[in-house]
């Protein structure tokens, strides 16, 4: 059996990238892989800005309890004047620096100097300016330093810096830095195109009655669902029966419109499985049997230009073999530079006394106290063991854990 990390930088290895590129909208990029880098063209910010509502001054000037005339007014958008020496102005979020301010001093450590004047005769507190308006002049309660609450040019981004690299899948945030630097189109990798199979007699679609011996099919769907959240284009090619010719003539026939064929099921070593045979048969076969725990029956290999994966056929074999082992796969097939599943090293909530050959992945979740405790089935066809929880714990080869001690933990959410 081979080790997962040496079938993964198998996989890798092998894995030959999309070059078809595309151009979107930016708007419309989420979830895509970008085929170039995007230099900024802009600094961002483009010039210097308030932090937050205040006044703008220059910092030497500065000195607590003292009044200042109120100069002019700079609300965001607006083009100011150059401070007035010995002045300030009141400044709003966002707004330009006037030429002359190196410093904002907050609202709340300000007051009009009429309120000033009035708490001293026993008339008033100092609440401060009403919203809206600008007081002729204010006491400053509290200097700022020279650059405090200001930003400055170029903070984010510089001119003719590299904001993302080519390989990155664009996110969110990411299409919300493009739009900051005023791009509207990337270049980005063609969609790879996946054919997803499952495979035996024994499978019934959902919806259809079920006759004695027959399950519904439920690992077709979970894999379809897989790709998809990788951004992959998806081709439902229903479910293989047991027969080698037909196996054989399905791949076959698959293969030339797609990069990828993806089946569960019919890996192993029974005399119904069939699928090695048929994808020795009509291409070749890199890779058989993994050392995990879910998950050895595990094949790879090519049928003409596609590549050929095939999963276990117990749903959390399938899902395991996937997200540790396809997944970086499927990225890297797809243009994306990342491959290593996000991991974290926590402590353990429970003792684990029965040490493997293989290595482990335990279905798991974070208790109250913050350490990982397992889920209370372990078994490969237990599917709802992985909806109860929320990732995966690894127990190396031959190991055993004592609660307290520390494991890695692999976060559903950083998987897929």
């Amino acid at each position: 059996m081979t080790p997962l990390s040496v079938a993964v930088d198998q996989l890798l290895t092998k894995a030959v990238p999309v070059t078809e590129t595309e151009a979107l909208p930016v708007v419309e990029a989420a979830g895509r892989v970008l085929a170039a880098p995007v230099v900024s063209g802009c600094n961002v910010p483009a010039f210097a800005n308030s932090q937050m509502d205040g006044y703008a001054a220059r910092a030497q000037d500065l000195v607590a309890g003292q009044v200042y005339a109120v100069s002019q007014r700079i609300a965001a958008g607006q083009t100011p004047m150059p401070l007035v020496a010995g002045s300030l102005a009141r400044i709003f979020t966002g707004a330009p620096m006037p030429d002359g301010a190196d410093t904002v001093v907050m609202q709340e450590d300000t007051e009009p100097a009429d309120v000033a004047r009035a708490s001293v005769a026993g008339s008033g507190s100092g609440s401060g300016p009403e919203p809206g308006s600008v007081p002729p002049s204010v006491r400053v309660l509290r200097v700022s330093a020279p650059g405090q609450f200001v930003r400055k040019p170029a903070a984010d981004l510089r001119l003719g810096q590299t904001v993302l690299a080519a390989g990155h899948r664009l996110r969110a945030a990411d299409l919300g830095l493009l739009s900051s630097i005023g791009c509207t189109e990337v270049k980005v990798v063609r969609r790879l195109r996946a054919a997803v199979f499952s495979s035996g007699d024994e499978l019934v679609a959902p919806g259809q009655p079920l006759s004695p011996g027959k399950i519904y099919d439920s690992n077709r769907p979970m894999m379809m669902a897989l790709l998809r959240g990788l951004g992959v284009e998806v081709t439902d090619m229903g479910c293989l029966p047991d027969r080698l010719e037909a196996t054989r003539a399905a791949l076959v026939a698959a293969a030339g419109a797609h990069d990828l064929l993806m089946t569960s099921g019919g890996v192993s070593v029974g005399e119904e499985d069939h699928m090695k045979a048929a994808v020795q048969a009509e291409g070749s076969l890199d890779l058989w049997r993994i050392a995990v725990k879910p998950g050895k029956p595990f094949a790879h290999g090519r049928i003409g230009a596609a590549a050929f994966v095939g999963l276990p056929g117990n749903p959390v074999s399938s899902w395991v073999t996937f997200v540790m082992l396809v997944q970086p796969f499927v990225r890297r097939l797809g243009g994306e530079t990342r491959s290593a599943p996000v991991r974290c090293l926590l402590t353990a909530g429970f003792d684990w006394t029965k040490p493997d050959n293989r290595e482990e992945f335990l279905r798991g979740h974070l208790n109250d106290a913050g350490q990982i405790v397992l889920h209370d089935r372990q078994d490969s066809h237990i599917l709802s063991s992985v909806c109860e929880s929320e990732g995966l714990v690894r127990i190396p080869p031959g190991e055993t854990v004592t609660q307290g001690q520390s494991v890695w933990f692999y976060p559903f959410q950083g998987l897929v």
